[in-house]
């Protein structure tokens, strides 16, 4: 994990010298922060004592989500010349949940799981073609992605059992962005990318209007899907974990720029 952690810092600090310290260029710069209603429909999987590997299918709607939510918060921001584009983003999410079933002989089940999700993403943009109409870019980078998965389950009159789960990866991302001016304060963006490297495979795709509503401040409505295969071990190893899902829904964006 912290191996990961470090070619990620490493990387965007590279990029950011690379592509900030040309005195020459003019650049612009945002930050900002917003809220995503997030959708998740798959399979993880996960090997236990009792039953081997298990699979388990997950349907969460939004409101699923946030009844579960512990604590989510994320952030993002861009730097430009107006012709590189670098963007970067960090997102982290904890949810759990508690299940009580009755035994026999009066007594209870108690299961309380706990998934905690860490992400962060920078990538590179630069202009193939543009004109008045349309700009299409090409985008590269790194995403970082950790999970930890813990479990405890307790039997009334009997000692609780734990099991913590904590893989993480990072993904080399290549895709290209569709920017579409809608009028003097709107435009239309629409990205794709593929990642591979530490995942199976990811595939993202997102669509939002952004509005340039005063002075430095931009909002930015959109709708993001991503479909992630990641897998650790074997099936039947203790340390197998698999994380098969989609994750999507509409999210909206706050950016001061300066």
């Amino acid at each position: 994990m912290k191996k990961s952690i470090i070619i990620m810092l490493v990387s965007m600090m590279t990029l950011v010298f690379l592509f900030t310290s040309d005195g020459r260029a003019e650049w612009k710069y945002g930050i900002g922060t917003g809220l995503f209603l997030l959708n998740i429909e798959g399979d993880m999987g996960v090997h236990t004592n009792a039953a081997g590997s298990v699979d388990i299918p997950v349907d969460l709607d939004s409101s699923d989500i946030k009844d579960l939510m512990e604590t989510a918060y994320g952030f993002g921001g861009y730097a430009t010349d107006g012709t590189w584009m670098i963007r970067g983003s960090f997102a982290y999410m904890d949810l759990e949940g508690t299940s009580v079933r009755a035994l026999p002989a009066g007594s209870s089940l108690i299961a309380t799981l706990g998934f905690t999700a860490t992400g962060a993403e920078l990538t590179v943009g630069y202009p193939v073609y543009s004109d008045q109409a349309f700009t299409v870019s090409v985008d590269g980078g790194l995403r970082y992605t950790k999970h930890e998965l813990s479990t405890a389950i307790t039997i009334t009159g009997n000692p609780s059992q734990f099991r913590e789960l904590d893989n993480s990866w990072i993904d080399v991302l290549l895709g290209s962005t569709l920017s579409v001016p809608l009028a003097d304060a709107w435009t239309w963006n629409t990205s794709a990318n593929a990642g591979f490297g530490g995942s199976e495979g990811t595939y993202l795709g997102s669509t939002g209007v952004t509005w340039n509503f005063y002075k430095n401040w931009s909002g930015t409505l959109y709708y993001k899907y991503t479909a992630v295969e990641f897998e650790e071990g074997g099936r039947g190893t203790p340390g197998w974990y698999l994380y098969d899902v989609d994750e999507s829904g509409l999210g909206i964006t706050i950016l001061y720029n300066f």
